[in-house]
């Protein structure tokens, strides 16, 4: 008896640890597909807000420029202009709230800039050449290039007739220098709005330890040329 004894104990005993252990290897699987899982659902919602931002926003910032130019031209009609005036708004209160939602997952990137100005361009009609040189700029140094493509081009479509655009990054001389030239000069300016835009781009770029600045050359082009130092492309 004593024997059968110890024998259904050490039985019992083997089972309970043999269903321990499948119990553990269970709840650390059960663990690792809800990681799983979550990093899916991460990515999928990454993914979406890259997705409406590139594609919604694309087409807000055209709405939000070609209606605040319908805008301006129907000076001479306050009914209409009102009209135009709330739908203005309400595009931009859109193009925020797409901003807003895809904040933190989308980074902007100098290449990404560029061809989205390309296709916006080439909707008003204007021929756009892109010409980059350096690649694998990092993010930091992207992103503020990206945002000097992004502030040249609205103004460029607010305050000018230009026919021509060029976006072109180079190095020399030891510095990267970012160009976004127009063939037609700036026409009137909106109070203030212009400036701000631009003391905002001299602002990022100078955390880089670079300078911007805007030209009009006597060949009727307007440039505006963001430059910082080579190191920061390394």
């Amino acid at each position: 008896m004593p024997h059968q004894l110890y024998a259904m104990v050490a039985i019992t005993a083997g089972v309970l640890v043999v269903s321990l252990g499948i119990t553990i290897v269970l709840a650390l699987r059960i663990r690792r597909l809800r990681a799983e899982r979550d990093r899916a659902v991460t990515l999928a919602q990454e993914e979406l807000a890259r997705d409406v931002h590139d594609l919604v926003g694309h087409w807000l910032w055209l709405a939000s420029i070609k209606s605040e130019l319908a805008y301006r031209r129907a000076a001479g009609d306050a009914h209409l202009r009102g009209e135009l005036g709330e739908a203005l708004q309400a595009v931009r209160h859109a193009a925020h709230a797409v901003r807003h939602v895809s904040k933190g997952n989308r980074q902007l990137s100098l290449q990404g800039e560029s061809a989205r100005a390309e296709a916006l361009l080439a909707s008003f009609g204007i021929d756009c050449s892109v010409r980059i040189e350096p690649a694998g700029l990092p993010r930091t140094v992207s992103a503020v290039l990206g945002t000097v493509v992004r502030e040249g081009v609205t103004n460029m479509l607010r305050h000018s007739t230009a026919g021509r655009c060029v976006i072109e990054l180079t190095e020399r001389d030891g510095r990267l220098r970012l160009t976004v030239a127009n063939d037609g000069a700036p026409g009137p300016e909106t109070p203030g709005r212009p400036g701000d835009g631009l003391d905002n781009l001299r602002h990022r770029v100078a955390g880089l330890g670079g300078t911007v600045r805007a030209t009009t050359g006597e060949d009727g082009w307007f440039r505006l040329i963001a430059e910082v130092p080579h190191r920061f492309s390394e």
